[in-house]
């Protein structure tokens, strides 16, 4: 075992609280604290142990006196002092990580271009869940909630791990500082972070799931049916993109929790997806953009089509416009001044912009509540 560790950076240098709850978690318990120094005691068989953890993390030597006491806690545990390191970080922060299997990746490498495709679908998996978890719907338009938004500034890519070609997404959990929740209470203050992967866990059960089911019923409803356990059309494309851009043999998600905000309730923390889901997947996600309502959907395009009996009492417009990359028609009826509207941007070749839900009825698409129909100023139907 390595007699030294090396902390390059501040950042990779674990703070009191994260010491503090790995430590509990590993049985240990406080004797006695002040400002500067918190002390700890174990008991290992007949000889009880005690650590001394430094609380002023700003003091000259505190990285110094880190690094010594990792190396203590690593020859108690008899385990490498970066493995304490990792487990002493990971107390603070729910950890997703994503196993992609297959002889494209049996040396813990990926190309360029799998790995541009994977990062960018493990971001729209955490998106996905996030949106879910603020208003589970069966697919997310481009406008996503900007509290989803703000997640992924603040979510990380972490190192990769050993093990064909291990991804790990690092969400940042802070304590919970009441008493210990029953099991079965709900985490009503927990942050948006937690919520997410817990939903993300839960999502990627069922997806899997519905895989299974629907490609013997061969039906919707499978997926349909968890909506509100975060399955959506985004997330299953983004599980068939990770499975199809290294032609996968396996996709393997796994979730640890930060030790530090304990669950209150019970969650599968491992699934598998094999390669023949992929197909379904896509099929799903293409079904439920189909049954979806887009709510607040803010569509921008030409006028290509005007009806009315009477102008003077508003008509039905139909504008092109594209949803999701998608081009579509889609039918719009309006009150009389917005109508008038739309005959001016006709006539002048120029788009107009409208805030509605959009939703599918039989083979056409309708946009109903719209409201803030206008002109696009300075633009002109090419």
């Amino acid at each position: 075992m390595s007699g030294h560790l090396w902390l390059p950076q501040p950042a990779s240098i674990p703070t009191p609280a994260e010491l503090a709850a790995y430590l509990h978690q590993q049985g240990w318990t406080q004797l006695k604290s002040d400002q500067n120094w918190a002390e700890y005691s174990k008991q290992l068989g007949e000889e009880e142990i005690a650590l001394e953890v430094p609380q002023y993390s700003s003091a000259r030597d505190y990285a110094r006196v880190v690094r010594l006491l990792l190396e203590d806690m690593a020859r108690i545990e008899t385990r490498e002092p970066s493995a304490i390191l990792r487990d002493v970080k990971a107390s603070s922060v729910d950890i997703v990580r994503l196993a992609i299997e297959g002889a494209a990746t049996r040396d813990g490498r990926i190309p360029v271009e799998a790995g541009r495709r994977i990062y960018g679908a493990a971001r729209d998996m955490l998106l996905a869940a996030a949106c879910s978890v603020i208003d589970p719907r069966p697919v997310f338009a481009k406008r996503k909630p900007e509290e989803a938004m703000e997640l992924l500034q603040r979510a990380r890519f972490g190192q990769t791990e050993v093990g064909s070609f291990v991804l790990t997404i690092e969400c940042f959990v802070p304590p919970r500082l009441q008493q210990t929740l029953l099991p079965g209470d709900a985490d009503l203050d927990a942050p948006l972070e937690r919520r997410a992967c817990l939903k993300l866990a839960q999502a990627l059960v069922g997806a899997e799931a519905a895989s299974r089911e629907s490609t013997v019923s061969g039906e919707i409803g499978p997926f349909l049916n968890r909506t509100r356990d975060g399955v959506s059309a985004n997330l299953c494309d983004a599980v068939a993109e990770i499975i199809e851009s290294t032609t996968a043999e396996a996709v393997r998600a796994h979730f640890s929790f930060a030790s530090r905000r304990p669950l209150s309730v019970t969650v599968s923390q491992d699934v598998a997806f094999s390669p023949d889901v992929a197909p379904v997947l896509r099929e799903a996600a293409a079904r439920l953009r189909d049954e979806a309502s887009y709510f607040g959907t803010e569509i921008i395009g030409p006028v290509v089509k005007l009806s009315s009996q009477d102008p003077s009492r508003g008509g039905e417009t139909v504008i092109h416009s594209y949803v999701e990359g998608k081009p579509l028609r889609i039918h719009v009826t309006l009150s009389p001044n917005p109508y008038q509207t739309a005959i001016e941007a006709h006539r002048d070749g120029v788009l107009v912009r409208c805030l509605g839900d959009l939703r599918r009825e039989g083979r056409s698409w309708v946009l109903s509540n719209p409201h803030d129909f206008h002109v696009d100023t300075g633009s002109e139907v090419e």
